[in-house]
């Protein structure tokens, strides 16, 4: 077993109540800690309509209940040190609008929409998310490279990452961020950072919510319930949400098209058309619009092409539909007993609906409808054809289905020193199926044949009997990824002794993970039997963290009214990829009241996930790619297995500053860096690649020519299937599978400005401003190869990001309006490399409380909304970048979203 040699951590301190600290009677809400600075709120209202809190305030040991296990640190009653922390708290759950809980968390700056998503497959890691899930990607360091925890545990996953979705927004109390480095505390996958998803555990009563929504050929609408009680001893709680979102379709929106030359950008409009283009001899004819026969082939004109728009009728954002549920209880038994539990379910189906299948066919004379071009002696010739007026739509249905339970107890020993002891058991089910694929060899078979009954017509009269497409349209392609998960947690918290600024705490415990994947594929011709592939992963964790107050309010001096540092120390033990040890240290120091400074540093990593080792297919993928120089071309990718991915590792550390500016104003600001070694990519979804082509040179990643042509037969050769239609001259070749290629360098700077402004007649007025600039985002192809400045740059992190947001509270009335704003950046995928606009949409809501704050009646619980997204319908930036199955094409998906002006009515009732 290899071992891998991991240095310090950057500190980082999440700030949650988990399941575990929850001990409040009936009655009022259980005492919350105030969120560590800097807090990024997405609205001003509380969630009982009160004004919302201004902004960040840091926190203290008096600011945190003694039984609160703070969920970034693991000490329980402790502060944050060293770290920033983004929190979405209840009421900014309910004025964000999100119908997910995904959607809510995109709205942070902070996040990214590079790789894992519904509309945007085509980044790194991209080609995993089969099911058109939606993941986080912080800072775009990486689609799996931010751990999602529920209530400060890991949950199963589907072997890549976990949709945020899976949590209703009715059930959640609130999200927390720390975009930092973190596997000192949690283990693999936090590099990026940590989003903590915290069920309610407050609510006593029931609350009942539904959102419609609508845009230009599209809508989404919400309806869920939540029932909470609270005890003297104890409390439950369980919400359940259904949401609805219609597919949103490429000919829906103009800027969706082959043809980009009104624009003012290039045609990539294709020959695989109906009526399609014969390439005889090297010389093209474009096929009659009427079709083509022996007696009106004198009507051939060489040198002429059809040309098309190939992908008419995709979904640029897929039907789904939500179905979620989640729980939380807590019960004492006793003065030193607790239990305690959470769990969730969620089913998550979808519909997309792919552009017609095309190929470029070779015709042999012995076709029944064969049509000889004047002049052209030879035996076959190529055809390039759409199958639009022939095959049915290959539709793609699936689902992805989670559940998990995870209980606890709580024990107090000696002095106030707790163990605690969980367990969690979860399942996942993805499938992603096509039925209507085509079949190669039958395909090939229909062209060759002389009998007008199994012949296929490529000509364009509809001549091809019933029977033989059905035969030629029966290839299916199934995918279900099992997963199953077992975690243990054994944990130790209290005080060892004291000092004089207060005592040293520690927390220390042990962590167990049991993985079981299956990797089934079935693709071949209508009942092949899905094969499944099962591993398992086993994974050991020990951890050690220690809390030393320096200086408090016990023993301030001037420049020194507070001194925490915070060190941790972690192990992993891997069944499959080794080992790894992991400190940490974090400072905080305040020198004068409402200054905070603070530092940390330390590294992560991540362990490749099971499916990026084995592969979820072994397959040749005929795919479109875009061409810098030209139009289109063809090209062949392949997925499978590599064995030899060793983890990545990354060093990170940041500085911050925390100031409260009298009472009103407060202010925040961290710089941040981020060393990324070892990482693992894959180019199966790059679509774009050849726009980077040069860097490649020597990585074996991309051939040309005969090279390319080459390497697909010796595939082929070795029993490796393809999916799609082969073209007949292999002239691009792209090795898809996971690699330990990449490295990168990510710095910059995250800030939050808040302002509360109360009047005594017209109400609460509040102002923020929060986002991150990237100062420096270099990334290399491979660990030797030169970094190369990517930030800026398209299907890479943009410089800046930030969302200002001003709203007024006049009870019953509350008003919120806020911008969000992308740059402008530089598209080299092209040629001429091409100067994108930036983009600013602008939402804007109003509610209003019908009873009041303090009303009472039938009314009092009840609140009526209205918002609009997008208000000034801006349109995505014009991006000059064909059409492609895996998102964008003349816009950026990563960037801008293809939905236009929404308006939405909402309605919430409280009893």
């Amino acid at each position: 077993m290899k071992t891998i040699h991991v240095a310090l951590l950057a500190t980082t301190a999440l700030f949650a109540v988990p399941a575990v600290a929850q001990t409040a009677p009936v009655g009022p809400p259980a005492p919350q800690p105030p969120v560590a600075a800097p807090v990024t709120p997405l609205s001003p209202h509380q969630d009982g309509g009160a004004p919302a809190d201004a902004g960040p305030t840091p926190v203290t040991e008096a600011d945190v209940a003694p039984d609160i296990v703070v969920t970034g640190s693991r000490v329980r009653g402790a502060a944050p040190v060293g770290s920033t922390v983004i929190s979405l708290g209840r009421e900014d759950v309910i004025a964000s609008g999100a119908v997910t809980t995904d959607r809510l968390i995109k709205q942070i700056p902070q996040v990214f929409d590079l790789g894992v998503s519904e509309n945007s497959r085509g980044q790194s890691g991209g080609n995993g998310n089969i099911t058109y899930g939606n993941s986080v990607n912080l800072r775009g360091i990486g689609p799996y490279a931010t751990l999602i925890l529920v209530d400060g545990h890991r949950v199963v996953n589907n072997s890549r990452s976990f949709d945020p979705s899976a949590i209703p927004t009715l059930g959640l109390e609130r999200v927390e961020v720390v975009a930092d480095g973190a596997s000192a505390i949690y283990g693999s996958d936090a590099v990026a950072g940590v989003v903590n998803l915290i069920p309610r555990r407050s609510l006593n009563g029931i609350e009942l919510t539904g959102r419609y929504g609508t845009a230009d050929d599209f809508n989404q609408w919400q309806v869920g319930a939540a029932i909470g009680q609270r005890w003297t001893t104890g409390q439950f709680m369980v919400a359940y949400e259904h949401v609805y979102r219609s597919n949103l379709s490429g000919d829906d929106r103009s800027f969706f098209r082959s043809d980009q030359r009104a624009f003012g950008g290039n045609d990539y409009s294709v020959t695989r058309c109906a009526p399609g283009t014969i390439t005889a001899g090297g010389v093209t004819y474009a096929i009659p619009a009427g079709g083509l026969t022996p007696a009106n082939a004198g009507s051939l004109i060489a040198g002429t092409t059809n040309r098309c728009n190939d992908l008419i009728g995709q979904d640029l954002i897929p039907e789904q539909q939500y179905d979620s549920g989640n729980m939380t209880l807590t019960q004492e038994f006793g003065d030193r007993v607790t239990l305690f539990a959470d769990g969730f379910y969620s089913k998550r189906k979808f519909v997309r609906q792919p552009a017609s299948q095309a190929a470029t066919l070779t015709v042999p004379q012995t076709n029944a409808f064969f049509v000889r071009p004047a002049g052209f002696t030879g035996t076959s010739y190529t055809i390039a054809y759409n199958f639009i007026n022939d095959l049915p739509i290959n539709r793609n249905p699936g689902s992805a289905t989670n559940w998990q339970i995870t209980p606890g107890v709580r024990v107090k020993l000696f002095g106030d020193f707790e163990a605690e002891g969980i367990f969690s058991l979860g399942r996942g089910n993805d499938q992603s199926n096509t039925y209507r694929g085509v079949t190669t060899a039958n395909l090939n078979a229909a062209l060759a044949s002389s009998d007008p009954a199994l012949a296929f017509d490529p000509y364009g009269l509809g001549r091809t009997s019933s029977t033989t497409l059905e035969r030629i349209s029966n290839s299916i392609f199934l995918a279900p990824t099992l997963n199953k998960f077992q975690g243990y947690e054994a944990r130790l918290n209290g005080t060892l002794f004291q000092l004089p600024g207060g005592g040293v705490k520690l927390a220390t415990g042990y962590e167990g993970q049991e993985i079981r994947t299956s990797l089934g594929s079935a693709r071949g011709v209508t009942g092949t039997p899905i094969v499944f592939r099962k591993f398992q992963r086993r994974v050991d964790s020990v951890y050690a963290e220690l809390l030393l107050p320096i200086f408090s309010a016990d023993n301030a001096m001037a420049g020194f009214q507070k001194l925490d540092v915070n060190v941790a120390l972690r192990h992993d033990k891997y069944s499959d990829v080794g080992k790894t040890t992991n400190p940490k240290v974090g400072v905080t120091w305040s020198p004068t009241r409402g200054v905070s400074l603070r530092g940390s540093y330390g590294t992560s990593f991540r362990a490749p996930l099971i499916s990026q080792i084995y592969g979820n297919s072994n397959n040749l993928f005929v795919q479109t790619y875009q061409n810098p120089s030209g139009s289109p071309i063809v090209g062949v990718a392949l997925s499978g297995a590599n064995l030899d991915l060793k983890p990545e590792e990354a060093t990170t550390w940041s500085v911050g500053a925390d100031v409260d500016v009298g009472r009103r104003l407060r202010l925040s600001a961290t710089y941040f860096n981020v060393d990324y070694t070892n990482q693992v990519e894959a180019y199966l979804s790059d679509l774009a690649i050849l726009s980077r082509e040069q860097q490649f040179a020597g990585t074996g990643i991309i051939f040309r020519g005969t090279d390319a042509a080459t390497r697909v037969a010796q595939l082929i050769s070795s029993g490796i299937g393809v999916v799609g239609s082969l073209p007949t001259n292999v002239t691009l070749f792209v090795d898809g599978r996971n690699n330990n290629l990449g490295k990168s360098e990510t710095r910059g700077i995250d800030f939050v400005a808040n302002y509360t402004l109360p009047t005594d007649t017209v109400g609460t007025f509040q102002f923020n401003l929060s986002g991150t600039y990237l100062t420096h985002y270099k990334v290399a192809i491979t660990e030797n190869a030169p970094l190369i400045d990517r930030r800026n740059t398209i299907f890479f992190p943009l410089k800046f990001k930030a969302r200002g947001a001003i709203s007024w509270d006049l009870d019953p009335i509350k008003l919120y309006v806020q911008a969000t704003h992308v740059n402008g950046y530089t598209n080299n995928a092209v040629a001429i490399p091409q100067k994108v606009k930036s983009y600013t949409p602008i939402d804007a809501s109003i509610s209003w409380d019908i009873g009041g704050r303090d009303g009472s009646g039938m009314l009092s619980g009840l609140t009526l909304g209205a918002e609009v997204r997008n208000m000034f319908d801006i349109k995505p930036p014009y991006v000059n970048l064909a059409p492609s199955g895996n998102g964008s094409g003349g816009y950026d998906a990563t960037v801008a979203s293809p939905i236009g002006r929404e308006l939405a009515v909402t309605i919430r009732a409280k009893y």
